[in-house]
């Protein structure tokens, strides 16, 4: 028998066409996508309030340690005090001892005094509630003549809505034995009055210089508030710079 020639025959195969089995791939790739997505989303969630429980410990873990520390710095002191009796300590270990239960001591007084101001804006119990002048630093920048203020303003009231308005400062003390006042725009980049608009409390912050020969006396500062029921204060502080 002759043979035929010509190219390779391939064998076809036969598929019924199921066109609704390309879309149910699909939907099932969809739903196995979104299960992931929500479970890493729900893991993140969890991971997050681990977190945070992690921190409330923490804090609660550090505040366990200065009430064993404050114990332990008054077993110190009474042992300190012991052991002077029996002249059984080094002077300059008793010193750096002190040093630091006096260090402590002050930052726990501070820790106090913060702890009272925020109390006393955020629940005021005082009679003379409204704008106040809580404060003023002025300590040496520099050279003799430079130095910095900072001015702490406060709002004691039930409701707590924003209270805007102006500061002035001035610096009183003698110049040639003659007494006089110098507006805090003289001796300062300020251009007149200070504005303020704050909530529950203020920082004004700044920088004067000193004229030489000018002996400063006290500062005066004085807040006007705007708006119905406004304020007018005046406050005058100890010169300390």
């Amino acid at each position: 028998m002759a043979t035929v020639k010509g190219s390779k025959q391939h064998q076809m195969v036969v598929v019924p066409h199921r066109p609704w089995l390309r879309a149910s791939v699909w939907m099932l790739f969809l739903v196995i996508a979104a299960g992931i997505a929500w479970a890493t989303y729900f893991y993140g969630l969890s991971m997050g309030i681990a977190t945070r429980v992690e921190v409330i410990e923490e804090r609660d873990a550090i505040r366990t340690q200065l009430a064993q520390s404050l114990v332990l710095i008054e077993d110190q002191r009474q042992e300190i005090a012991d052991l002077k009796v029996g002249n059984e300590i080094d002077t300059r270990a008793t010193e750096e001892v002190q040093q630091t239960v006096e260090q402590l001591q002050d930052r726990i007084a501070q820790l106090n005094e913060e702890i009272g101001f925020y109390k006393g804006v955020m629940v005021p119990n005082a009679d003379d509630k409204g704008l106040r002048i809580e404060r003023l630093n002025v300590r040496g920048a520099g050279d003799g003549s430079q130095f910095r203020y900072s001015l702490l303003l406060t709002q004691v009231v039930d409701k707590h809505d924003f209270i805007q308005g102006g500061v002035t400062i001035q610096v009183e003390g003698r110049q040639d034995e003659i007494e006089t006042a110098l507006p805090l725009e003289q001796i300062s980049d300020a251009d007149g009055s200070i504005r303020f608009r704050f909530r529950y409390f203020q920082n004004i912050d700044g920088e004067l210089t000193i004229p030489e020969g000018f002996e400063p006396r006290a500062v005066t500062v004085v807040a006007q508030s705007t708006g119905r029921g406004g304020q007018r204060l005046e406050k005058s502080f100890d010169w300390e710079g």
